[in-house]
């Protein structure tokens, strides 16, 4: 009887550190997120060849990302929160500059050049175009789950981070941690 007691008591004992240990460090966020709906990936993802379109129908590619800070920002006019962040990636731009960070809009409507053209016009976009996933390619094979939805790629091509949801990326917090990538 002893035997079992004791044995039961370091069963339960060991049960719970093992709990607490492993609640512990899987449960700890990243240090300085500046969003909680920001997600950094241990292990990168390759974007690189991934296909998209512009207002033309042409295809193109990732092949190559000349600038440190690359956002892939799945988005659609309907999208009432994409409206209301779509300003404030434009001020991004404006505040990191043109030569450190270039913005892909893809657009999950078909191609209308009218509607996107009056939709960036009502929100004085001005920094970024926005191309086109009508098919869904792209977004089912980054496994886009909802809008908008930001990727961060480094100039590796690689998705270092992404934004499910909207925030605000002109925010001082957002930009520092966005530069120290």
């Amino acid at each position: 009887m002893f035997f079992l007691r004791n044995s039961f008591k370091y069963l339960v004992y060991l049960t719970s550190l093992l709990l607490f240990i492993t609640n512990h460090s899987l449960s700890q966020p990243i240090k300085d997120l500046p969003f909680k709906n920001i997600v950094v990936h241990d292990v990168p993802k390759e974007i690189i060849g991934e296909e998209f379109i512009d207002f033309s129908g042409k295809k193109l590619k990732f092949n190559k990302f000349d600038h440190q800070i690359n956002l892939i920002n799945f988005w659609s006019t309907w999208c009432v929160p994409c409206k209301e962040e779509m300003p404030s990636i434009d001020k991004l731009v404006e505040v990191i500059g043109r030569e450190k960070v270039k913005i892909f809009a893809i657009n999950l409507e078909k191609i209308n050049k009218k509607k996107t053209d009056k939709f960036f016009t009502e929100l004085k976009i001005k920094n970024f175009s926005t191309y086109y996933d009508p098919e869904y390619v792209l977004a089912n094979k980054i496994g886009l789950r909802g809008l908008p939805t930001t990727l961060i790629v480094d100039r590796n091509g690689k998705e270092i981070a992404r934004v499910i949801g909207s925030i605000n990326f002109a925010d001082e917090k957002f930009i520092s941690w966005l530069i120290k990538l």
